[in-house]
């Protein structure tokens, strides 16, 4: 994943994607099915793509806005 691109959300939206990422990831840890190597090599991929992802979120640079008085 070499490729980044840029978005503008706002904070709330932020927390509202990464609520989701957090769903998705919790919804795929829970998932019960036979634990054949194929399933478990993509099981492992989906979770290291979202972690992935999560992690370069968190990471971005954000625009400070000014303080709101």
């Amino acid at each position: 994943m070499s490729d980044i691109a840029t978005i503008n959300i706002t904070e709330k939206q932020l927390d509202l994607l990464l609520s989701g990422l957090r769903y998705v990831r919790s919804a795929e840890k829970l998932r019960v099915e036979e634990p054949t190597p194929e399933y478990v090599r993509t099981r492992t991929e989906k979770l290291d793509e979202i972690s992935t992802l999560v992690d370069a979120l968190n990471s971005s640079p954000r625009k400070q806005s000014a303080a709101q008085v």
